[in-house]
């Protein structure tokens, strides 16, 4: 049997290397070719069952893009979405076809991302009523510790608001209190020397570096969701990046 990885780039050429490593024929498909393995597009896909679904979540055409995949593949028995993608989307596919779609969100820093997802316990859900014992079981195989979620929008939120944009409210504090040391003349990191033994002993003072949130996972993913409080994220990035740039200019 063969699982197919649809968008090879960080996600999804990493959860090739996991699945190739765990003993799973792997097959991985991409817009540009140079990052295909072992693919042909002329030929047919040997017994394909698992469809790893890993594009961009941000694209517009994400649903359409992924449906087209999975009609264009015979005989397909599973669709796992691991993109962030827009709340209620997973559901969306679901019900347009009669497959299995789930919903796994990935976890990890990019630069150790392999032993990361190895790591992490893989978060998986569904809008069907039942899955198979068999399906199940298959998925324990390809990533070892999983725990099931009681709907797909609640895993679609979770990766958005647990992970990401909480990384960036926690970001965005530390850019707000560097901000007042360097007004106030003060230095940040012996004032924030305070937390050190609160955070020891609680874990809930952690002290974040106040760079400027850039990258392809807090702003994007908050692109995803449209709530007014959230997006104070990106205006506070906005102020801090105006700050730094006003103070580098006078340096």
């Amino acid at each position: 049997m063969t699982d197919i990885i649809l968008g090879m780039g960080e996600v999804g050429s990493t959860l090739f290397d996991l699945l190739v490593q765990r003993g799973f024929n792997c097959v991985g498909i991409d817009i540009d070719k140079s990052k295909c393995k072992n693919y042909n597009e002329n030929n047919l896909i040997e017994n394909p069952e698992y469809l790893h679904v890993c594009i961009p979540g941000e694209l517009n055409e994400f649903i359409e893009i992924t449906l087209k995949n999975i009609n264009k593949i015979k005989n397909l028995q599973v669709i796992v979405i691991h993109s962030t993608v827009k709340p209620g989307t997973t559901k969306n596919i679901q019900n347009k076809i009669n497959l299995p779609v789930l919903f796994s969100p990935v976890r990890g820093v990019h630069n150790r991302f392999l032993e990361d997802m190895k790591k992490y316990t893989k978060f998986i859900s569904t809008d069907k009523k039942e899955i198979s014992t068999k399906i199940k079981l298959e998925l324990e195989k390809r990533f070892q510790k999983i725990q099931w979620m009681s709907s797909t929008k609640t895993a679609e939120l979770a990766k958005i608001l647990v992970d990401t944009t909480y990384y960036g409210w926690l970001i965005n504090y530390a850019q707000i209190t560097k901000i007042i040391c360097d007004k106030e003349n003060i230095d940040f990191e012996e004032m924030w020397k305070f937390a050190d033994e609160i955070h020891k002993n609680l874990g809930n003072r952690p002290k974040m570096f106040p760079g400027i949130i850039g990258g392809h996972c807090v702003i994007p993913n908050l692109n995803l969701v449209k709530y007014d409080n959230l997006d104070l994220i990106k205006k506070i990035n906005e102020l801090y990046k105006s700050f730094s740039d006003i103070k580098n200019s006078t340096n």
